[in-house]
């Protein structure tokens, strides 16, 4: 599970980037900015009041931990003079807070504030906590985008959550879309503006996983990898190329086109071992890392595998939990390449259907690895009708020639 790639919760991804729609207000109304400061505790408190006599909120002891925590989060926005401006309010969470988030084990009611991160420190997440607009929303649009791009140096993922049908609705109209499509583990009821946004489908990048099957593909592995461990992390090329590549299976992702990541799976008894996952530093902005752990992870079910084990960097455990990865109870951190490391495991769940078992059809074990489903070339070869000829001919069994 060692990754150069810097996932979502560590705070280096692209820009965020609402919908178009979204995007044609902020410029309608940029010319009109309204005012925005850092709301002081009173006018919290009176917000909160006003607002939680029509729905329920976290309560005010909960506001106040986070306020106390990083003041800095609670902006107003509107009108110099206007007497109910917009409150907007959201958490910059730390990479263990964006874990438990994604995983679905914060508790947006009473938010720990230990998952917070303080003024000035760089958030992994931001989660949009609470908006009371009074359907002044639209103007203050352009308010609330320039708070969320002074939250943090570098633009990272977005979440919310949508507590009525309504305000999904209007979620999916800002470009929020499903977590679980970006982090499978995600709740049901997450959302997620990823930093790249929800592009147009006509400019999206085209992601393509693919197994690596001629020495070519394990040259564009070893280009890959130098680029990224040993030209980012200074590995030794002996470390890097440990003599496993040509007993493991390899996947290389793709950026339109373009060779942009890899991963490793090796085969143990009833587990198998990811590793070696790096993505090119300018394609760490796409989703191509979860591609590549998923495709990895769906081809070990294939196989019959239930449980896949790593060695995960200590700063990415975070990443890894996002898949359901688990630190191994009892087990100490390890170090080598003077890197801390922990165990971690991730439960692929029940046997598949089509799991490739004994018994099933001999030609199945001989097609190309992970493509199960298609006849392959040795199959094909059936259909050369002078083929049981030429064996015929040429061929000598313990027997003597098949000719007598």
């Amino acid at each position: 599970m060692r990754s150069d790639v810097i996932p979502s919760g560590s705070g280096h991804l692209g820009r965020i980037r609402f919908s178009e729609q979204v995007e044609r207000v902020i410029e309608r109304y940029r010319a009109h900015e309204q005012d925005r400061r850092i709301a002081t505790w009173p006018e919290i408190v009176a917000q909160h009041k006003a607002a939680n006599t029509a729905f329920p909120l976290a309560s005010i002891d909960a506001v106040r931990a986070v306020w106390q925590r990083n003041p800095n989060v609670f902006w107003l926005v509107g009108a110099a003079d206007a007497p109910n401006p917009a409150l907007f309010v959201y958490l910059p969470l730390t990479a263990v807070g964006a874990s438990k988030l994604v995983s679905g084990e914060f508790d947006g009611r009473a938010p720990d504030p230990a998952l917070i991160a303080t003024p000035g420190e760089p958030p992994a997440a931001l989660y949009f906590w609470l908006t009371l607009a009074e359907h002044r929303m639209r103007k203050g649009l352009p308010g609330l985008a320039r708070c969320i791009a002074d939250a943090s140096p570098e633009p990272v993922p977005f979440f919310s959550r949508a507590m009525t049908d309504a305000s999904r609705t209007i979620s999916q109209g800002m470009g929020f879309i499903q977590a679980r499509e970006a982090y499978p583990n995600a709740p049901e009821w997450l959302l997620v503006i990823l930093p790249e946004g929800k592009p147009d489908r006509r400019t999206q990048p085209r992601l393509d996983v693919r197994m690596v099957r001629s020495f070519e593909d394990m040259a564009t592995i070893v280009a890959i990898r130098s680029a990224t461990y040993l030209a980012e992390q200074f590995c030794l090329y002996s470390e890097e190329f440990d003599g496993n590549d040509f007993c493991a299976t390899q996947f290389i992702g793709y950026v339109d086109g373009d060779p942009a990541g890899c991963i490793r799976m090796r085969y143990f008894g009833d587990f198998v071992k990811l590793e070696r996952l790096a993505v090119r530093r300018e394609y760490r902005h796409t989703r191509l890392a979860f591609r590549l752990v998923r495709e990895a992870a769906l081809l070990a079910r294939r196989k019959g595998f239930r449980l896949a084990y790593g060695h995960a960097r200590e700063d990415l455990v975070p990443f890894w939990r996002m898949f359901g990865g688990r630190e191994m109870e009892g087990r100490p951190a390890f170090r080598f390449a003077d890197i801390n490391y922990r165990e971690m495991t991730i439960d692929l769940g029940a046997m598949r259907n089509d799991a490739i078992r004994l018994g099933v059809d001999p030609l199945v074990s001989i097609r190309p690895e992970g493509d199960w489903d298609r006849a392959g070339p040795l199959e094909l070869s059936n259909l050369r009708p002078s083929r049981e000829q030429l064996i015929r001919k040429h061929t000598r069994t313990i027997r003597g020639n098949m000719n007598d």
